[in-house]
């Protein structure tokens, strides 16, 4: 009778307390709300925002290199690489470092105002007026004109992601022709296919690199790549015309 009553007194605790374990339960097995995340950019797409940020930029500093050094001569020497600073609409200053027999290691000056260039071949040298045409690398305006080049990329293809010190890169490979690209290479010679390397900021769509691999000119040995770096994109520059009078 005793236990009877027990089970009796004690049924509707064990009942109670089962509930409010199966309550608990249920709450702590409520399933999370699963994160948003932006969909992944289509090739289109990535290529239409690193053309409108480049139509946009206002500065930046770039560096050029000749990777296998087999590339024509410039002014009879060796290029090894190429430093600049570009300013919309209408500036340029580089300093273009080569070697030769004749003049050992030197740094070409090289800068560009509107109409006007000067160019002088060592640091105590005297400035003297370089016509545009002649200027073997047109980097003024330079974010338009990789703007209007990012169109003529033929099977361009996503090749994967690499990371740069500024952060996580699309790579875009494709394909052009040599004469696609005389806007940014002065003079470039006609027929010769074009292999290209584009590392696009995944976060932003801000071109970092560009390699174009393959004869831009004639004059080129096989196996020829150039490799633009970009940096510093709205850093605030410089670029004036120099004092012919003074020599600086």
């Amino acid at each position: 009778m005793n236990v009877v009553r027990s089970a009796i007194r004690t049924g509707p605790l064990v009942a109670l307390a089962m509930g409010l374990l199966l309550l608990a339960t249920a709450c702590g097995t409520e399933p999370e709300p699963t994160p948003e995340t932006e969909p992944e950019m289509s090739l289109e797409d990535i290529l239409a925002r690193t053309g409108e940020n480049l139509t946009a930029l206002s500065t930046a500093k770039f560096q050029m290199i000749d990777e296998e050094e087999t590339g024509a001569k410039f002014f009879g020497a060796t290029l090894k690489n190429v430093n600049g600073e570009v300013q919309s609409p209408d500036s340029a200053k580089l300093v273009v470092e080569i070697e030769s027999a004749a003049l050992g290691f030197a740094e070409v000056q090289i800068v560009a105002v509107g109409d006007e260039a000067f160019m002088k071949f060592s640091a105590g040298a005297p400035w003297n007026p370089l016509p545009l045409d002649q200027v073997p690398f047109n980097f003024v305006g330079l974010g338009i004109t990789l703007s209007d080049l990012l169109p003529l990329v033929q099977n361009a293809t996503i090749a994967g992601e690499e990371s740069l010190g500024s952060g996580p890169a699309v790579l875009v490979e494709g394909t052009l022709v040599s004469e696609d690209l005389s806007t940014l290479i002065t003079s470039a010679d006609s027929g010769h296919p074009i292999d290209l390397t584009l590392w696009i900021g995944k976060a932003d769509q801000v071109l970092r690199q560009i390699r174009i691999a393959g004869q831009i000119f004639d004059d080129d040995g096989p196996g020829t790549s150039r490799l633009i770096i970009l940096s510093d994109y709205g850093a605030p520059v410089e670029i004036q015309l120099p004092d012919t009078a003074s020599g600086t």
